[in-house]
């Protein structure tokens, strides 16, 4: 498959797309939490989001990159020395999402951690970091593909939950100093890898994802995404991408999705114009010739609207991140 030149798009776009991805509830995922406790860590100056709206603008490609071969590396952790939290002992359960408290720029911010079965407390694991579409539920975290279900006995998971229904995923805003405070609470608790840092999101967390690839992208190994993209300018560092999006969703329009999937072809170096690779995962193919590592995967679906697709997204995530 080819795909035409990178899109380019409008200011107006992107200022009303960001924000755009309100009343985007799906069932969600993983239940209630068990537990609270507090955490500390450092976080970034508040802000709040601009814009809003729904986005409009022209449909994609059908060119796609994917989440099989070439992606770089196996699926085991354990890569590096693990962080200070290695060596902890376990005082959470395993396996269902445990409620826990940062300071997040002076804000105390609600977030739900997933333990894998048999955690060792001596294992670097990776961290997937979730972030929800927007939702007025009280347990919105759980407005996410339920990656956890895929990952079995290696990775941690963690979701945040936005101060609003939405994330303001503004560059310095409150859902960059969330990721910026759990990052170090979440790290000096469990033994986890910091070169395997993972964030996935749905709508408005898609979002939150590509604002975090750009704007931490020195602190990310990899993002998967689902109805949702953009990201920012002045981007640091290279992020392995896997972006998922509906040519029907009507409430975010594609081209969201595209401006990001672009971005991380010219970061990574990748070939846009090249035949692209079917992966285990269709209809995500994968571009060619992209940095070592640094894989760029596009999912173009239809019909499905706006909806999380769990039965393809959540799969699709973890073995995109776990091969990296």
């Amino acid at each position: 498959m080819h795909r035409p030149a990178p899109l380019v798009l409008t200011a107006a776009l992107v200022l009303g797309v960001a924000a755009s991805a309100c009343d985007d509830d799906d069932d969600g995922s993983g239940g209630s939490a068990s537990t609270t406790s507090s955490t500390s860590g450092t976080g970034g100056s508040g802000g709040e989001a601009g814009g809003g709206g729904t986005a409009s603008g022209a449909g994609g490609t059908t060119s796609g990159t994917g989440g099989g071969g070439g992606m770089g590396g196996d699926g085991g952790g354990g890569q590096s020395a693990g962080t200070e939290g290695c060596g902890e002992p376990l005082t959470d359960p395993t396996e269902q999402w445990v409620a826990k408290t940062v300071n997040a720029g002076g804000t105390e911010r609600d977030y739900f951690v997933y333990l894998p079965a048999s955690y060792d407390p001596q294992r670097p694991y990776p961290v997937v970091y979730q972030f929800h579409g927007c939702s007025g539920n009280p347990d919105k975290q759980n407005n996410n593909p339920p990656v956890q279900n895929h990952s079995g006995a290696d990775a941690i998971h963690v979701r945040g939950r936005a101060i609003d229904n939405c994330w303001d995923n503004s560059a310095n805003g409150t859902g960059v100093a969330l990721f910026d405070a759990l990052v170090p609470a979440v790290e000096a608790a469990y033994c986890a890898d910091p070169d395997r840092r993972f964030a996935t999101g749905y709508s408005s967390g898609a979002f939150m994802t590509h604002r975090l690839a750009c704007n931490r992208g020195d602190m990310l190994r990899g993002v998967a995404s689902i109805a949702g993209g953009l990201g920012g300018n002045n981007c640091v560092g290279q992020v392995a991408a896997l972006l998922i999006h509906d040519d029907t969703d009507s409430t975010v329009n594609i081209t969201a999705s595209e401006q990001a999937r672009d971005r991380h072809l010219t970061n990574n170096g990748c070939d846009a114009q090249a035949a692209t690779s079917p992966t285990n995962h269709p209809p995500c193919e994968a571009y060619a010739d992209c940095a070592p590592d640094y894989p760029v995967v596009w999912c173009q679906t239809t019909g499905q609207g706006h909806s999380r697709q769990d039965s393809l997204s959540a799969p699709a995530f973890w073995d995109f991140l776990a091969a990296l």
